[in-house]
């Protein structure tokens, strides 16, 4: 995936283009977002200071691609929040109770702690990274990996 450029200007869900300063005003009530593109993604970028001293930033990353299509490429998120957040910062896609469901287009969240040591008492402890012929080995697949991914 091609690195991402901080962005003046955004396309809008109605596909109109709009100046970021300007967009924020409408839908975030003025509040400092950045939002990067690169060719095949727009993000929107929402850091929420932390209320209690000594607690971590939280980032919303909010994902959509250019051509309005859906999405659910999981290397393609971990690249986007290790890009846009940091590698070692964690990030988590919230499936929501339906009172508190938002689902108004094909957009993604990731919510990100942004504190490098932060981990979330849940997930892996360890990296495995497995190929394809692992995967065939108990019958799954595995795309092959970029070397810059690894």
């Amino acid at each position: 995936m091609d690195k991402f450029v901080i962005a003046d200007v955004m396309t809008k869900p109605d596909g109109t283009e709009t100046t970021v300063a300007e967009f924020s005003k409408v839908a975030y009530d003025g509040a400092n977002i950045k939002v990067y593109i690169n060719s095949k993604y727009q993000v929107v970028r929402r850091d929420f200071p932390s209320k209690l001293k000594g607690e971590p930033n939280l980032v919303w990353l909010s994902i959509k691609r250019r051509d309005k299509e859906t999405i659910h490429d999981w290397r393609d998120m971990q690249e986007i929040k290790n890009e846009l957040v940091g590698k070692e910062c964690e990030g988590v896609e919230l499936y929501p109770a339906d009172s508190r469901m938002v689902d108004s287009a094909n957009q993604y969240h990731l919510w990100c702690i942004d504190d490098k040591t932060f981990r979330f008492p849940f997930g892996f402890n360890e990296r495995f990274i497995g190929g394809e012929d692992e995967a065939s080995k108990v019958g799954a697949k595995q795309r092959p990996f970029r070397r810059d991914n690894l």
